[in-house]
């Protein structure tokens, strides 16, 4: 029988053949609390005592003689509850002593105090209390410690959350904090100051440049640029587990200029509402991140933002004129020029209807207006010079008069 004290036992009563049983007896006295029936032989009662796991030897007697059962009975106490400590979560300081927390419990006495993990190094649990208390002595993480209260009749638990801080960084500087550099080009390293405690971590946002770092042992920046970027304010961190500081810094890196910018062929004679061929440059130095053109290509054409290309179909008329492209990135520009005439669409299929004129001195004749396809007419002319009297329309290229 595994007994609770304080817990009725279920009455347990023996069996037995042979003659009637006269007398009952056990050895040794059964725990507190407990009796043996002197009539039945029946065990039972509510211990009030804890006790080991005993053996009990019962004897059934009579005139002829007697008989024996054995009997194990441990009697353990009421096992520990509602386990707490007030307070259960502790911010701590290196090398500051904390104040001394003592738990409550119900149940049975508690017989042993244990914790798991180890607490902090230099705090420590009582043993006969289960008190916490010490000085910390090392800086650690934020942790879940469980103390387990236990006797014979089991165990109740409670969790407390230790963290123990060092001193937060302090004045974080880096000198000099602006720095322009070019694509492909190291950098010189730049190491920050800091006061506090030790810096345990570091970290930069947004992300450096290209090709930078942040070393995160020292805080030092270093590296070699290798994408352009517009200049940007960047934030470093430096923590412990006591807080942290930061420093602003500022970069941009900036890429080759564009050089020897040049357009093959560089003189384009188009047709108005004819699609010109394209045309693409070819450059030296960085990439280009910007186009231009000025003044404005002639309607119908247009410059690409990204390539540089010029294509287009003109739908204007346009005299020669000269158009300066330049393409830039952040470490300057170039520029080339490029000459453009559009011309309007050749006059074709000219046609008189008559076309043979028998005319009588002193007579007008009928004016005769041509027909014509093409572009508009800028200008007429005749050869040899007409028959004296008669005359070709500078507007319209008719012919009409009186011949003289």
């Amino acid at each position: 029988f595994t007994l609770t004290k304080g817990t009725a036992m279920t009455t347990v009563t023996p069996s037995a053949t042979g003659g009637a049983i006269t007398t009952w007896s056990v050895s040794p006295s059964l725990p507190a609390g407990l009796a043996l029936d002197s009539s039945t032989g029946a065990i039972s009662g509510t211990p009030t005592t804890v006790s080991s796991s005993t053996q009990y030897t019962v004897t059934a007697s009579n005139t002829g003689g007697s008989d024996t059962a054995t009997v194990t009975i441990v009697v353990n106490d009421i096992a520990p509850s509602s386990l707490t400590y007030s307070p259960n979560s502790f911010t701590l300081t290196k090398g500051t002593a904390m104040t001394t927390v003592t738990p409550t419990v119900s149940g049975g006495t508690i017989t042993s105090w244990s914790v798991s993990p180890s607490l902090p190094t230099g705090l420590s649990i009582d043993s006969t209390t289960g008190a916490i208390s010490g000085t910390p002595s090392v800086v650690s993480s934020s942790a879940t410690y469980t103390v387990t209260a236990s006797n014979t009749g089991g165990s109740d638990t409670a969790t407390l959350t230790f963290v123990v801080n060092d001193i937060a960084p302090s004045s974080l500087a880096y000198s000099p904090n602006s720095f322009t550099l070019t694509k492909g080009t190291a950098m010189t390293t730049v190491t920050p100051t800091v006061s506090g405690g030790t810096v345990t971590s570091w970290s930069v946002s947004p992300s450096l440049p290209t090709g930078l770092s942040l070393d995160s042992s020292t805080g030092a920046i270093s590296g070699t640029p290798s994408v352009v970027s517009s200049s940007a304010t960047y934030t470093v961190t430096a923590s412990n587990t006591g807080g942290s500081d930061t420093a602003t810094l500022t970069f941009v890196v900036n890429d080759i200029a564009p050089s020897s910018l040049t357009y093959s062929p560089s003189s384009l004679t188009l047709t108005k509402g004819t699609a010109m061929t394209t045309v693409t440059p070819t450059s030296s130095g960085g990439t280009v991140t910007s186009w231009s053109v000025s003044p404005s290509l002639p309607a119908g054409l247009s410059l690409d933002s990204t390539t540089g290309a010029i294509s287009g179909t003109p739908t204007t008329i346009t005299s020669s004129a000269s158009y300066t492209v330049t393409a830039s990135n952040t470490g300057g520009s170039t520029t080339a020029s490029v000459t453009i005439v559009v011309n309007d669409v050749a006059p074709s299929t000219l046609t008189y209807s008559p076309n043979t004129f028998t005319l009588t001195k002193g007579t007008a004749m009928t004016t005769v207006t041509p027909t014509v396809s093409g572009g508009a007419i800028t200008s007429w002319s005749v050869s040899p010079t007409l028959p004296t009297g008669l005359s070709l329309d500078s507007s319209t290229g008719a012919i009409s008069g009186t011949p003289t």
